[in-house]
């Protein structure tokens, strides 16, 4: 029994076998996608499906089209090409001059743009057939899966971009931080802004969920915050009208927690906290939360946000975190927590800054005993040297 054969009995079996062809086709650009899975399936199954060419065009709907520089005997798209019924995969015998050209046709893309011609040696048998539409599906998935990646690949990139790197910097003071995503990109977002030679505004923020919707809500809270400390308004204000802008959007779910403050040479921090975890003061003394808490973004457009202050000793560390740091399970269900955190940042207080930021997402890893984030996580480490 030939594989095509088998092909109908076992389809799903199949389908398994033929999927892995395409895995490394990665090609961005449509058209040398397509091109690429048509020579792919030709040089693959081209002798158990009796393939002796193939031709890609693009595909207008209409029953009657040219084929620029095909055979002259293909020279056009037949009316039994069910397009009324978007059938992927027809296979039929046509007949120019007087000659049968046995064909199988695909159509490709998500709205059927694209049209693929096989010549065949002979009129397929059933088995080909469905063969050839395994070839297909699996064409299209591997497209669907290149088109997502190139496009989570730009999302990452954008996300990236809005991360500061290096973190702005600002006399005795050493800054660090660190943002791992539970998907290819994610809802947490940090920021460093120079405000003047003496004062920088730091922020942490935790867009609701993860994923491509939250990052695009984070980049909204980045770009914000940015025009407001462009336009020098004042730390309420500023969230206010943030506030006002998320609270606008259509998205049911468009809630944004955040901390943002300016931070002083002096030690002073002038912060709002809107509806985020309780940034922690350490100091040799031991650890304290920053107090008090306004409603999340994006609730309501009446929301007031109050601005609270806090001092950070020579020698004090100040973490601006996300719950994905804090509620991260063990594989027994057991959450990371905060007095883990703080502990962790206590032992290690005099540490470079760098190194207390790797040491915490180290303890986090060993938490989860390798299992994948099941939400972002950030930390942002502020630390008094002078």
């Amino acid at each position: 029994m030939s594989a095509t054969d088998a092909a109908a009995r076992e389809p799903k079996r199949l389908y398994r076998l033929v999927e892995p062809v395409y895995d490394d086709l990665d090609e961005v650009d449509e058209s040398a996608f397509y091109s690429s899975a048509l020579e792919r399936t030709r040089e693959r199954f081209g002798t158990e499906c009796g393939i002796e060419s193939v031709l890609l065009s693009r595909w207008d709907g209409f029953a009657w089209q040219a084929i620029p520089g095909g055979d002259d005997r293909l020279a056009a798209i037949f009316d039994d090409l069910d397009v009324a019924e978007h059938r992927a995969l027809r296979a039929s015998r046509i007949a120019f001059a007087g000659s049968p050209i046995p064909f199988a046709a695909w159509l490709l893309g998500s709205r059927g743009e694209w049209l693929a011609l096989f010549r065949l040696q002979s009129l397929p048998a059933e088995g080909t057939v469905l063969f050839l539409q395994m070839a297909r599906l699996a064409v299209q998935q591997r497209a669907l899966e290149v088109g997502w990646t190139g496009i989570l690949d730009r999302a990452r990139d954008i996300q990236r971009s809005l991360l500061p790197d290096p973190l702005a910097s600002i006399a005795g003071f050493a800054l660090d931080a660190r943002s791992e995503s539970a998907e290819e990109v994610g809802g947490d977002v940090f920021d460093t802004i120079r405000l003047t030679p003496e004062v920088v505004g730091i922020m942490i923020a935790d867009a609701s969920g993860h994923g491509l919707p939250a990052a695009l809500e984070a980049r909204d809270v980045v770009v914000g915050l940015r025009m407001g400390a462009s336009w020098q308004w004042k730390i309420e204000a500023t969230i206010e009208r943030l506030n006002r802008i998320l609270c606008s959007s259509t998205l049911p779910s468009r809630f944004v927690s955040l901390v943002y403050g300016e931070l002083h040479t002096g030690g002073a921090f002038h912060y709002v906290n809107a509806g985020h975890p309780a940034p922690l003061l350490i100091t040799a003394d031991g650890y304290e939360w920053l107090p008090e808490s306004d409603r999340v973004l994006g609730v309501s457009s009446d929301s007031v946000y109050s601005v609270r202050r806090a001092q950070i000793p020579p020698g004090g560390l100040l973490l601006l975190y996300t719950d994905g740091v804090t509620e991260c399970p063990s594989p027994s269900g057991e959450e990371f927590g905060i007095e883990r955190l703080a502990g962790i940042a206590s032992v290690l207080r005099t540490w470079a800054a760098r190194n207390i930021t790797a040491a915490v997402f180290d303890a986090l890893a060993d938490h989860a005993a390798g299992l994948p984030l099941p939400d972002d996580a950030s930390l942002m480490v502020v630390q008094r040297t002078g």
